[in-house]
């Protein structure tokens, strides 16, 4: 894919105390218009939160065993167009546009490859610490973005950056201009 343009979206994800938090995902903008998106999410969901519902085969899931790496398994991306009916649609999301033009191709490139990184270092789901907002910002903190919310945003996990990012080389905030070698 030859991206464009490439955002950081927050769509509202639910409420906390009468505060609307968010979910945070990526959304390249191709040269025909299409878009693709990349987000992040735990591996499976616990027991509890699958009560009553049945596997893809109509049996009970009363055989289920939770992950080795936790309740929720590891963290894990999924890619695809972004359009009505995919994960995390929602034309209401608020975004901040990340790169554009040839920088935009590049930056795209580099977080599918992040991606596959983070995936397989198999980093156990958090989703009070390491989950997906975490795992979207770490994507960007290693592609050399140094994140920040669309305004009035809030995404529990979005502000705990795993290692040094004064060690990580020149940063930008978000929607400054990007050259990616």
């Amino acid at each position: 894919m030859s991206a464009v343009r490439v955002d950081l979206m927050a769509s509202a994800a639910g409420r906390i105390g009468g505060v609307t938090w968010h979910h945070l995902f990526l959304v390249a903008l191709e040269p025909s218009g299409s878009q693709s998106y990349l987000r992040a999410g735990p591996q499976c969901l616990p027991l509890e939160r699958l009560a009553g519902r049945k596997s893809r085969l109509g049996d009970s899931l009363e055989d289920y065993e939770p992950p080795s790496a936790g309740r929720y398994g590891v963290i894990t991306f999924s890619f695809g167009a972004y359009e009505p009916g995919a994960a995390d649609f929602d034309p209401a999301a608020a975004n901040v546009t990340l790169a554009t033009a040839h920088a935009a191709a590049q930056l795209w490139e580099k977080l599918q490859q992040a991606a596959q990184a983070l995936r397989d270092e198999a980093i156990a789901y958090d989703p009070i610490g390491t989950g997906a907002n975490w795992a979207i910002v770490e994507l960007l903190r290693r592609c050399g973005v140094a994140a920040e919310l669309p305004p009035r945003r809030w995404a529990p996990g979005a502000g705990a950056l795993s290692g040094d990012a004064s060690a990580q080389g020149a940063t930008r905030r978000l929607g400054q201009a990007v050259a990616v070698a």
